[in-house]
């Protein structure tokens, strides 16, 4: 029978076991294969939410001006559209800390813009964030910023922690500040 799983080949590097002798009278049992036990790496999730005294149109027009986060995050030094694509940034923080962030959607009519990590020094893969600025009446709004990654070990709690308040936070305090005073 040609799909008779017993009489086709192994593949090469895979289900060959190392040989060991059968002596006569002696059956070889079948062994299971052997299947890594790692648990499938879930996301963590950072999150800062904050309702600010200004216009929905005022603040996401310095939100959606993607390169120039460093005008209203006291956390960015420098922030720069990368040479020769608006929609990626180089961003050097206040201590020093250099990242790229690419710009993945904007959306105008709903007020969303979503990015991700290029290069960061940080231990995690598959960064992707979001801002979303809500109104709440014609000189409030709402601002949620949110992200989702795979942290390189553990559950990433420290980590979303740390961007839930040393960057998020802080920079959505910076916004909802501007305008005023």
């Amino acid at each position: 029978m040609p799909n008779d799983p017993q009489r086709q080949n192994p593949q090469p590097g895979r289900d060959l076991q190392q040989a060991q002798p059968v002596l006569p009278g002696q059956r070889r049992e079948p062994q299971a294969p052997q299947h890594s036990q790692r648990q499938p790496q879930r996301y963590a999730e950072a999150r800062a939410h904050r309702v600010m005294d200004r216009a929905a149109d005022a603040v996401w027009h310095e939100v959606r001006d993607f390169p120039a986060l460093a005008a209203w995050h006291p956390g960015i030094a420098s922030s720069t559209a990368h040479p020769g694509n608006p929609h990626v940034r180089d961003l050097v923080t206040t201590d020093g800390i250099r990242l790229t962030e690419a710009l993945h959607s904007v959306d105008d009519t709903l007020m969303t813009l979503e990015y991700g990590f290029v290069a960061h020094p940080f231990p995690l893969t598959d960064y992707r964030a979001r801002m979303e600025v809500r109104p709440e009446g014609d000189s409030r709004c709402s601002v949620t910023w949110t992200a989702t990654f795979r942290p390189a070990e553990g559950d990433g709690a420290a980590l979303a922690a740390q961007f839930e308040a040393g960057v998020f936070a802080v920079g959505l305090e910076a916004l909802g500040a501007r305008g005023r005073g």
